[in-house]
Formats: C-alpha cells, sequence, structure tokens
C-alpha cells in the first residue's frame, strides 16, 4: 500500500491529494534528515555512500562500516573500493564482508597494500569505498499515521493561503488591522511549531538525525 492509499484510507475528513502527500513526505523526510540530496525521502530507496578509506594497513584489514541509513535490506549491500592513482582510478569489487548483529556494522576486508615508505616525489594513491544498498520504510509506520493525518491538514491550509485564497478575508478588515494568523508565513510558523512538538515525540522513531554512523561517518553521504 502506498503511502498516499494510507493516508487515503486513514484520514477522516480530508480531501486527500496526492500532491499534498508529496509535500508533507519531502517535509518529513528532511525534518528527518533522510534528505541527503534532492528528492531523497524516507520510504523505500536505494542509497549511496562514499567513504575515505586508510590507502595501508599495518597489521589488520578489517575496515567496519556503519551503514548511514535504518532500516535496511542487509542482503542488498554492494561494496566497491576505488583505486585513486594520479589521473586514473580503478574499480575492486569487495567481496569479502561479514554483517555483525551484534555491533551493527559491516566487517570489510579490503585489498589494501601493506604499509610502507612509498616515492616521495610520486603520486599518492588514495582509495574509497563506495557502498550501495536499499534503506527505508515501504510505508508509513502505523503508529504515526496519526501524526501525518494532523500534519497533512495544515499542508492543505497553507497550500489554500499560497493560492491567494485567504486574501480576500484580509481585504475586508479594517485599515491597518491584519489578522496575523491567516497569512501564509503564520500558518508556516504554528504548522513547524506542530511539527516540532510531534518530533520530539514521535517522529523521532524514524528519524537518522541522531543515527549512529554520523559520528563513525568517515566520508560522505550522496
Amino acid at each position: 500500500m502506498t503511502a498516499l492509499d494510507q493516508l487515503t484510507s486513514y484520514c477522516d475528513c480530508v480531501d486527500v491529494k496526492e500532491s499534498d502527500v508529496d509535500e508533507l513526505i519531502n517535509l518529513i523526510s528532511s525534518y528527518t534528515c533522510w534528505m541527503q540530496k534532492p528528492c531523497d525521502t524516507f520510504l523505500t530507496a536505494e542509497r549511496t555512500e562514499v567513504i575515505d578509506v586508510p590507502d595501508c594497513v599495518c597489521k589488520c584489514d578489517l575496515f567496519k562500516f556503519y551503514p548511514f541509513y535504518e532500516p535496511f535490506d542487509k542482503d542488498s549491500f554492494t561494496f566497491t573500493l576505488i583505486e585513486q592513482d594520479g589521473i586514473e582510478e580503478t574499480e575492486i569489487p569487495i567481496t569479502e564482508y561479514s554483517y555483525s548483529i551484534a555491533d551493527n556494522n559491516f566487517r570489510i576486508r579490503l585489498p589494501l597494500k601493506d604499509c610502507e615508505c612509498g616515492d616521495p616525489c610520486g603520486c599518492p594513491v588514495t582509495y574509497k569505498l563506495i557502498v550501495t544498498y536499499i534503506a527505508g520504510y515501504d510505508e508509513i509506520p502505523d503508529c504515526l499515521i496519526p501524526v501525518f493525518c494532523e500534519a497533512l491538514q495544515w499542508i492543505k491550509i497553507k497550500n489554500t493561503c499560497d493560492c491567494a485564497e485567504c486574501q480576500p478575508c484580509q481585504a475586508e478588515q479594517e485599515e491597518g488591522i491584519i489578522d496575523e494568523t491567516t497569512l501564509t508565513g503564520r500558518l508556516q510558523d504554528y504548522f513547524l511549531g506542530v511539527l516540532s512538538y510531534q518530533y520530539h515525540k514521535q517522529l523521532s522513531l524514524i528519524s537518522i538525525c541522531k543515527s549512529e554512523a554520523y559520528g563513525k561517518l568517515w566520508g560522505l553521504v550522496v
């Protein structure tokens, strides 16, 4: 069932439109740190991370990778080591890895060279690890649908005023007296206030803003 189907079935007395649902999903995805690039949402999709890795190994060649996005399909991961030597890049598929349930990370054996003194005049060889995997939610979690329904109503009110339908109400007031609660900006502020309150109570369930990977991420989420 799609998010649109879920909200259409559950939200009473609300004319659910696909454009409003898309806006709501984008807003909450941004608010909960899922939107790392345009059009990213908390819904299931392929994710890519690029991580800087050491250019050599001394004793242990085990590299630990903590996925930034959760929940994820642990069987969907692919790891590719990129060796950058000057202007040349070589792709090396990684096949030796395992997932640790206890530590919630992947343990990867990287084919890096042993550490030794190199030519100080030569270009240094650098490495990056590209990780792709499927992560996100197939549907809006059932416990969050009431929050989404409430938020959807404020999206609709804001969009109504964006279409200038609120302006005639303001024009009928006495000159110099404006009911600021009808202004789009005030509606936006109020909506974000409601969202913030609900975020701390419930939306934190799907947030990755405090992901363990934040403190252990070596590179870049793209």
